[in-house]
Parts: C-alpha cells; sequence; structure tokens
C-alpha cells in the first residue's frame, strides 16, 4: 500500500478510543479471497465487506511528525502475515503497527466499534493483546481453511479443526483479547478459534455500536 488514504487516516484517527475494533475490506488478491469465502455468513449469499480486524492501541510518539519530526500517531494490534517479495522479510503473527498500514489504496471498506468498553475492560483488552504480541502467537493459513470448512458446514460452534494453541488469524485473536476482559460479543454458537471478520461487523451492527468509514 504505497499510496496513504489521508481522508480514511483521519476517520481513523477522529475515532481512536484505546480498545476499539477496527474493520477493514481490502481488494488484493488474498483480501478478495478471505471476503468470498465468508458468503454465507453474510446474510445475502455475498461477499463479506470485511477481510481484516484489529484492536487500536494507545496514540504513540514516532517520527512521523513534518521533515521527520516527533508527533503522536494511532497504533494498533492485529495478527497478520506480511511477506515482502523483494525483501527478506516477513512478519507472521501477534504484532503492533501503525495505523496507516491500512490506510492505502487497497482499502476500499473501514469501521470501526465501540461496544463501551469500561476502563477495566479496555487495560485488560490491551493487556492481553500485549500479551499475544509478546508470546509471538503465529498467523495460521491452515485455521483459515478450518473456518471456511466450519462456514460450508454450518458448525462454526465447534472447535476449529485446525486450532493451533499457539496462533490466531485477525479476528480470532480480537475476540481473544475481549474474552479476556469478560466481553465476549457473541454467544456460543460460534467458537473463538472460527469467528470471522463478517461475524464481528455483525455483532457491531446489532448492538449499534459501528461505525463505517464514508469516503
Amino acid at each position: 500500500m504505497d499510496t496513504l488514504n489521508s481522508q480514511l487516516l483521519n476517520f481513523f484517527t477522529g475515532n481512536l478510543k484505546p480498545g476499539l475494533i477496527g474493520l477493514v475490506g481490502t481488494k488484493d488478491i488474498i483480501g478478495m479471497a478471505i471476503r468470498k469465502a465468508q458468503e454465507a455468513v453474510t446474510g445475502d449469499g455475498k461477499a463479506s465487506l470485511w477481510s481484516h480486524c484489529f484492536i487500536f492501541g494507545e496514540l504513540r510518539l514516532d517520527l512521523r511528525g513534518p521533515g521527520g519530526t516527533k508527533t503522536k500517531s494511532p497504533y494498533i494490534f492485529e495478527s497478520d502475515l506480511q511477506v515482502n517479495f523483494f525483501q527478506p522479510q516477513l512478519r507472521n503473527g501477534a504484532q503492533e503497527n501503525w495505523i496507516g498500514k491500512w490506510c492505502g489504496d487497497e482499502v476500499e471498506n473501514a469501521a470501526v466499534i465501540d461496544f463501551g468498553l469500561l476502563d477495566d475492560e479496555k487495560s485488560t483488552v490491551l493487556a492481553a493483546a500485549l500479551q499475544l504480541v509478546d508470546e509471538q502467537v503465529l498467523y495460521p493459513i491452515q485455521e483459515l481453511l478450518g473456518t471456511w470448512w466450519a462456514i460450508i458446514m454450518k458448525k462454526q460452534w465447534l472447535p476449529n479443526p485446525l486450532d493451533d494453541p499457539h496462533a490466531m488469524y485477525c479476528s480470532a485473536f480480537v475476540r481473544y483479547c475481549y474474552k479476556e476482559a469478560g466481553r465476549n460479543f457473541l454467544d456460543n454458537t460460534i467458537s473463538v478459534s472460527n469467528t470471522t471478520p463478517e461475524d464481528i461487523a455483525r455483532a457491531g451492527i446489532n448492538t449499534g455500536a459501528i461505525k463505517i468509514y464514508q469516503p
């Protein structure tokens, strides 16, 4: 994502609260594949708007100000897989990143969800996210296949058959952190290891907690 969408960056920054959930839907090959795989849970049989989710952290000091000066920017916690084919670089799993990572031209849908965390719940969500980063929890590609199978078979309530105890994809990461704070926003018809970005978006819609980006 080489081009920064300043309007989208302003949307995320303007709605920043630590502990909030962010959603994006990208139009790259991987993003579209994830969105299409959720067709059976969207309600209308169409591809989901969403391919990835994350948790907003605190404002952090960095050097992104004019001329490389110090400024405060929003940072996020997420589980993601980043492969750079032009450099020997692989980032796999739980990580902390600048929000600008999800403000590029590949993002065509975005939203934030505010479930109204109490202060203690917020701190627990952030503590759980940081703990997963520290433990270097991985991003499990095989679990995506397990969730896709569970969706097709209409058995999302079952544990993911390919579950790895030391790995979580993005939406399982988000739900796990909220569950640790006692805020499990989905019921037991969907297991943590089979939670999709669409499931999280629907929880936000059903509670009136979602705010969708309008370009």
